[in-house]
């Protein structure tokens, strides 16, 4: 028999469970939505980064970042790319305003690099490769979620790379390089990743 004064925290425990349980279902769908059939080197069109900005949501629900890392003052969460990103429009239709726990959502558009103070996420698509070394260089160690999508990407220390794989968007993790950031990686999501580096995981040569 379960106890009275146990109940809520009992309804408390099981409720976060159910909701952590829907996030993982929504990122397995995700998983299984195809692409609109071009060669993985074409695929630059709205719907792919549209499908890439859902991930990034369930992302941001799925990781924890460590005490004082948010902004308490707003409750904000903050994902933070170039202005010049040729895929900004697409990325804010889907992210801006979404409710993560107890925060919400925004998208900033960085002019400089200098700026990334209050960054949570940060997203490098294949269009700013000339910006990913200086970028993840200024980021490394601070808790702020790197995700990308070129070939080097984790090798260079970011944490989350998209790729393609037979018309469907998959990712790898750098588990490794989240953890030097003191940031943590739901069991959720590690499940769902194609690889997982463990380990230092990154380049030290950069």
């Amino acid at each position: 028999m379960v106890r009275a004064d146990h109940k809520p925290a009992m309804e408390m425990h099981f409720g976060r469970i159910r909701v952590l349980a829907r996030r993982f279902v929504f990122l397995c769908l995700l998983l299984l939505v195809p692409g609109r059939g071009e060669p993985a080197h074409a695929q630059t069109t709205a719907e792919e980064y549209q499908i890439k900005a859902a991930f990034l949501f369930h992302f941001a629900q799925l990781v924890g970042w460590p005490a004082g890392a948010l902004n308490a003052a707003d409750n904000s969460l903050t994902l933070c790319i170039f202005d010049d990103e040729p895929h900004r429009q697409e990325l804010r239709g889907v992210i801006e305003g979404k409710p993560v726990g107890a925060c919400v959502l925004h998208l900033r558009l960085l002019s400089h690099l200098q700026d990334t103070k209050g960054c949570n996420l940060f997203f490098l698509s294949q269009d700013e490769l000339r910006r990913q070394d200086a970028t993840l260089k200024t980021l490394r160690g601070a808790p702020v979620l790197t995700v990308g999508e070129t070939p080097d990407f984790l090798s260079d220390g970011g944490m989350i790379r998209f790729h393609i794989d037979k018309d469907r968007t998959r990712f790898d993790i750098n588990l490794g390089a989240a953890d030097s950031s003191h940031l943590t990686i739901s069991s959720q999501l590690l499940l769902l990743a194609s690889v997982v580096i463990r380990g230092k995981g990154t380049n030290g040569g950069k």
